[in-house]
């Protein structure tokens, strides 16, 4: 579980190069099982979302004439089909897209965050421990895992789908488990586990590997020693957890051996592979076994080095599509048939990108892009696939590469940036701009496939922001009295509020910008008293308000804090957290803060890869986008809009505790 919670934290806290495996003839019409026809009106509702999309940078790009299919969306209709699109408080992914499938607010839907607190109820240990805040995945003795969605409220396609719309839903972020319908069928996406039931954990093999480095995996990997004997290099590759195994995991033995003309030969499941450097294998299928039990799934190796050293990396194992260990489509033979119209097996976990093995520089920014262009080309090639078909009435689609390829390369577009590095943004610096060209270039394939009645809508959940500097909130709480230490010296351990003396702590953060209270009757040692939490409340934020950062020119940190009794309403609004930071523009949460760590500076500079973030940002500076080929007529358009909207088109009553209005005041067709 912790690696599943450091990967969520890396999810927001943690020029594309060819793809190795060449062109495909992947773009033909899927051969999926029909969906029950239905008398529907002649339009559909096309809706294509693009994670992290930033209306400034797609401004700039479209004024200069690098991305013209939306330059020309955005001048349609005297320019009124385009808008920025409110994000949630806060505007990060887990939050936006449950409000975008709810048509509900953080108060209402219950996610706040990428991880979540929860509450120690036992005598000892710490009365606070963390968890993912979206998904819960189990494995079982025996059978499947289970899998349970944690957001409260049905996405706007299954009750559309459920009364005769006829539904089509691809990688949609936070629907997983896939969403039953009477007429529909769905791939889920972000949230969809790895064969190790955590979020997306690589594997890093090889033999220079030292006893602390091995003690010290990095975040969302798994570091194993590469065993030579000889010529022959060895190691196990862990999967699954074996049922009742006491946290023991299904292996397979992989030998690794030094190849002709650079390359690694890699022997696994009694086949070889002679892969050479620096290049991803085609998708391979893996099979691990536990007494009757057997997990099918599907991984792909890039060979670092193969001389004195031997050096392996290996991809989060996706479930194998046409046998997932759990359902990750309805119905559950779709994910299969998309891999048969595909020609191949695809990447099936929800975090597709290996932005932790770029991270942690393991792999390097020419493999992370040869492997997002493979992805994005299956994804789009899915798309395409789907789009010619007859048989849909609603088709939503989401592609994350935008977000990811700004998280990761903002660091070459800012030279304030402290991984700001010359001759890397010599060469990669147009990264995120690429992105930018590619979602023009599936909305350019998308519009031909559009009848002349049907909708378009395009949609991003969040904007973006550099992240230069991190504050150490836990340590700001303690130089302030909010948080007490057991002992005088600064806690040695930085994760899960190690040595915090709870008798006398008032307030501790954990999360993306979150802080709470240690609250009488909530907390198990909880020693604030109902009636003080408003004055409390008031005075953290008003400091938090005037903390400037003078190791830089005395800046602005905070832009706002939000009081949780003014932000959050509904029947999840008692898992709110407390206090909303929203910092300013180039700062967020430590990444040390976000599993409750007390480092004793400060402040730390962002040394990561990971350079651009939003998750801890203010909503009012992070907006998302709209882009319709239809006027649209809301004034301050918000992501809560997009469900209801769908149900106007649709002439389908919408649900009275939907927050949001329809995008269109009339029918837009």
């Amino acid at each position: 579980m912790k690696c599943w919670v450091w990967l969520c934290v890396a999810a927001g806290v943690c020029c594309a190069s060819a793809c190795a495996r060449g062109a495909r003839e992947s773009d033909a019409p899927a051969q999926t099982t029909p969906v029950a026809p239905s008398q529907q009106p002649n339009a559909r509702l096309i809706i294509l979302g693009f994670d992290g999309v930033d209306p400034r940078w797609l401004s700039q790009w479209a004024a200069q004439g690098k991305l013209p299919t939306l330059a020309r969306l955005m001048r349609e209709h005297d320019g009124r089909g385009y808008h920025t699109l409110g994000s949630t408080n806060p505007p990060q992914s887990p939050v936006a897209w449950t409000s975008f499938a709810t048509g509900t607010l953080p108060g209402e839907h219950g996610i706040f965050d990428f991880i979540a607190r929860a509450h120690n109820r036992a005598a000892t240990g710490s009365p606070i421990t963390l968890k993912v805040a979206t998904t819960s995945f189990e494995p079982q003795p025996a059978g499947q895992p289970v899998a349970r969605n944690l957001r409260t409220g049905a996405p706007f396609w299954q009750l559309l789908g459920n009364q005769g719309i006829r539904v089509t839903a691809l990688n949609v972020p936070y629907s997983f488990p896939p969403d039953p319908m009477r007429d529909g069928r769905m791939l889920s996406g972000l949230g969809v586990p790895d064969l190790r039931e955590t979020n997306s954990t690589f594997t890093y093999a090889g033999s220079e590997l030292r006893a602390e480095q091995l003690e010290q995996p990095p975040g969302g990997g798994v570091l194993t020693k590469i065993v030579r004997r000889g010529r022959v290099g060895r190691f196990v590759l862990e999967g699954p957890s074996i049922p009742d195994g006491a946290g023991e995991r299904m292996q397979l033995p992989v030998e690794v051996r030094r190849a002709k003309r650079r390359k690694l030969r890699v022997q696994l499941m009694g086949v070889t592979h002679e892969l050479p450097l620096n290049a991803w294998s085609e998708p391979i299928e893996v099979e691990f076994a536990h007494k009757e039990l057997r997990v099918r799934g599907v991984l792909r190796l890039l060979p670092l080095e193969a001389g004195r050293r031997l050096r392996l990396f290996v991809s989060p194992i996706s479930f194998h599509p046409r046998a997932p260990y759990a359902p990750i489509s309805h119905p559950p033979e779709f994910s299969g048939q998309l891999a048969d119209a595909l020609g191949h097996v695809y990447k099936t976990v929800g975090w597709d990108h290996d932005t932790s093995a770029l991270n942690a520089e393991l792999i390097d920014e020419a493999a992370f892009l040869a492997e997002l262009e493979s992805i994005e080309h299956d994804r789009r090639a899915m798309l395409l696939s789907q789009l010619q078909r007859a048989d849909f009435d609603l088709l939503i689609w989401v592609s994350t590469a935008t977000d990811r390829a700004a998280h990761m390369f903002y660091r070459l577009t800012d030279p304030q940036h402290p991984r700001f590095d010359a001759a890397l943004a010599r060469r990669y610096g147009d990264v995120i701009l690429h992105e930018y060209e590619r979602m023009d270039h599936t909305v350019q394939a998308a519009l031909a496939q559009l009848r002349p009645a049907d909708t378009l809508l395009i949609v991003s959940d969040h904007g973006f922001h550099g992240y230069l500097r991190g504050l150490h909130v836990n340590q700001w709480l303690r130089q302030n009295g909010y948080l007490v230490l057991k002992h005088a010296a600064v806690s040695s351990r930085h994760e899960l509020l190690v040595d915090v003396d709870w008798s006398k702590t008032r307030a501790y953060a954990a999360g993306t910008g979150q802080i709470y209270f240690n609250l009488r009757g909530r907390e198990r040692e909880g020693c604030v008293a109902p009636a003080e939490v408003k004055p409390l409340a008031e005075e953290i934020r008003r400091q938090l308000l005037a903390l400037r950062d003078t190791e830089r020119g005395d800046a602005v940190v905070v832009k706002n804090v939000y009081l949780a009794s003014d932000v959050f309403r509904g029947r999840r609004s008692s898992d709110a957290p407390d206090l909303q930071i929203a910092f300013a523009p180039g700062y967020r949460t430590s990444w040390e803060t976000v599993l409750g760590g007390i480092p004793g500076a400060l402040f730390a500079d962002n040394d990561k890869k990971w350079s651009g973030d939003h998750a801890a940002s203010d909503a009012a500076d992070t907006p998302g986008i709209v882009l319709s080929n239809r006027p649209v007529d809301k004034p301050d358009p918000h992501i809560v809009d997009v469900a209801p909207t769908a149900h106007a088109l649709f002439h389908r009553s919408t649900p009275e505790y939907y927050a949001g209005k329809s995008l269109f005041t009339g029918d837009p067709r």
